[in-house]
């Protein structure tokens, strides 16, 4: 008995050496935390007023959101507005102002989503405040003392004291960042915020603030003076640093800078195909800087067709396979049209095929800024919800007429990130596969990339495809016209081409669609 006593003894103190060992070394790290911070100064000339938001959560109701609205309202300071957060509390204001940006959400979006899409709103060069509507900004001159914090170009992200709401006891100090640039934020991804195509639901500051301080690094500062009153104590969080550092002013908005992208189309045989391709490219899509097609040429009947088209568009660079060997010479020639800086300084590249037909209009000026806003992956042409593999569950509104989805949610051509069919790419990202790869056609180099898929992260969309395949050269179902290479380039010897016009802004409820073409004079 005395025995089991004593062991039972060692087992207690082992316990309770480990739990003190565990505090012990918690607090160890907090304090390492925090000495690695830098604290800011305001010492630096104010040069301009910085545009400041302070942006009101609300997710409960009751509370003090009228007390902690009128706390920024009070602020002595001109330039600031104020945008204010019901998540689907039903309550309403009990009064108004010009500055307020009130946003409504029923049912409740949940934090994350809520800051997200408010501060996605923002300007790149505004300062956002964040505050929780149960608190208080500390005094009148917290936006006044922040404008001469910020005047440090230094600075792009501080953490300030906290004081109880009642009985003014300091309770923290850098273990919350109240305010950051917008712009910082913007360059977060919105795959950041998202678990199975869906926004995290949880508290804002352990998805946000990890990302914000990887971002910004020793441009994150401690203010030491307080900048909220809060009526609770918040647990410490440890603010693991995650993702790259911003290379660039985060104030900077990075959306607005101009970008070029290329197109390169894979060509093989089909001179009368890929003829409609670039009638339909031409007529639809916006903003492309170069076109290159990539061709395969059986024999001289073929690559007289082929020099048809060069007369009609003189301004595409075609660059052809040669006839002792096709297939070697692919992937070289897709990595020099490519990443060959001296071919093109685009940043930004698109593949097709010839049996797509482009049908509604592509701005890919715009495509380049959604890309940028959210980060995502991939921009995909030829998808939409007008398909009947669409799935509404994983759709994530982005703005008017484009959505975004997470491709481990998808199904079928949802899941498939790496497409040469119309789907829009950073060649910086994309770059790393290629140099690894060895592949001899379009269909092995789409089957060899998406081997090395990131199905975390998000494409883009519009809500209506812009893209249809025509698959005329394919053992397919009767109602679809099987027209062999040969038939197709006698066609295209006789002068004609095929129409098009009936594609334009069609309604299809699949990638590729039953299609019995008429042909007309070129």
């Amino acid at each position: 008995m005395k025995k089991l006593l004593y062991v039972l003894l060692l087992i207690g103190i082992g316990f309770g050496l480990g739990a003190g060992y565990r505090e012990i070394q918690a607090e160890m790290r907090a304090k390492r935390q925090h000495k690695g911070k830098k604290t800011a100064y305001a010492t630096h000339p104010v040069i301009q007023n910085k545009s400041f938001v302070v942006i009101t959560y609300a997710q409960e109701a009751g509370g003090r959101a009228s007390q902690s609205l009128l706390s920024a309202l009070g602020q002595d300071y001109s330039e600031f507005r104020v945008i204010y957060i019901n998540d689907g509390t039903g309550e309403e204001l009990p009064f108004s102002d010009d500055r307020i940006t009130f946003v409504q959400h029923e049912p409740s979006l949940g934090s994350v989503e809520s800051l997200y899409r408010a501060i996605q709103s923002c300007r790149s060069d505004e300062v956002v405040v964040l505050i929780r509507s149960e608190e208080l900004l500390a005094h009148p001159d917290v936006l006044s003392h922040l404008n001469r914090y910020f005047a440090d170009p230094d600075v792009w992200v501080v953490s300030g004291e906290e004081m109880h709401l009642n009985s003014y006891q300091k309770l923290s100090s850098g273990r919350h960042y109240q305010a950051f640039y917008a712009g910082l934020f913007h360059r977060l991804k919105l795959q950041d915020f998202l678990e199975n195509s869906a926004f995290y639901q949880g508290d804002y500051e352990e998805i946000i603030m990890p990302h914000l301080i990887g971002l910004s690094r020793e441009h994150a500062y401690l203010i030491q003076e307080p900048l909220l009153l809060t009526p609770h104590i918040r647990e410490d969080l440890s603010h693991e640093e995650k993702g790259a550092r911003v290379k660039e002013n985060p104030w900077h908005d990075f959306t607005a800078d101009d970008e070029q992208v290329d197109l390169v189309v894979f060509s093989s045989n089909r001179p009368l195909q890929l003829y409609a391709f670039l009638e339909s490219s031409a007529r639809h899509v916006k903003d492309l800087h170069r076109q290159f097609v990539i061709y395969k040429a059986g024999n001289d009947h073929y690559e007289k067709g082929y020099q048809k088209v060069r007369e009609d568009f003189p301004h595409v660079i075609y660059l052809r396979q040669s006839l002792e060997s096709p297939s070697g010479d692919f992937a070289p020639l897709v990595q020099k049209a490519v990443f060959d800086r001296n071919v093109s300084m685009a940043r930004y590249i698109m593949f097709a095929v010839d049996d797509s037909v482009v049908t509604g209009p592509i701005d890919l000026g715009e495509a380049v800024k959604d890309m940028k806003r959210t980060g995502a992956y991939g921009f995909y042409f030829q998808l939409g919800e007008n398909l009947k593999s669409h799935s509404e569950e994983i759709r994530i509104p982005v703005r008017d007429g484009v959505s975004a989805w997470q491709f481990s949610e998808g199904k079928e051509e949802w899941k498939v990130p790496n497409s040469v069919n119309m789907a829009l790419f950073r060649k910086e990202e994309i770059y790393p596969y290629f140099v690894c790869m060895k592949f001899h056609d379009p269909n092995i180099l789409q089957d060899l990339w998406n081997e090395h898929a990131d199905l975390s992260q998000v494409g883009l969309y519009s809500d209506q495809s812009k893209v249809v395949n025509l698959p005329l050269n394919m053992v397919v179902d009767q109602s679809v016209a099987n027209l062999s290479t040969k038939e197709l380039l006698t066609f295209f010897d006789q002068g004609l081409k095929m129409d098009i016009t009936p594609l334009t802004e069609v309604v299809n409820d699949s990638i590729e669609i039953d299609f019995n073409p008429k042909f007309t004079k070129r």
